[in-house]
């Protein structure tokens, strides 16, 4: 067993335990179901597909502010960070970077 069928059995669980919705349950299970399913050849196109690419960019986006806030690193190195994970990105897939 792996954790994402552990994930989704513990949302069954919950739903049982009428601690979440079926719904909401039926909804996480869905995914984690399928995630578990999935190898890691298949995560990487899954990330490869550009789904990820926003939420990605976002965590890249929030870590460098809180790095220049906490004057860790200067504007210039955040947006040289920023650009250079945007580039990656586009020019690795993700089984070379694993």
């Amino acid at each position: 067993m792996n954790g994402y069928k552990l994930m989704a059995d513990s949302y069954r669980k919950a739903a049982e335990e009428k601690k979440i919705t079926q719904e909401q349950a039926d909804k996480e299970c869905r995914i984690f179901d399928f995630l578990a399913t999935c190898d890691e050849d298949d995560i990487c196109k899954l990330f490869d597909s550009s789904a990820f690419n926003e939420i990605a960019n976002s965590y890249i986006r929030i870590t460098v502010r809180e790095l220049v806030s906490e004057d860790t690193i200067t504007e210039e190195q955040a947006k040289a960070i920023r650009n250079r994970f945007r580039l990656l990105l586009d020019e690795k897939r993700a089984e070379d970077v694993m």
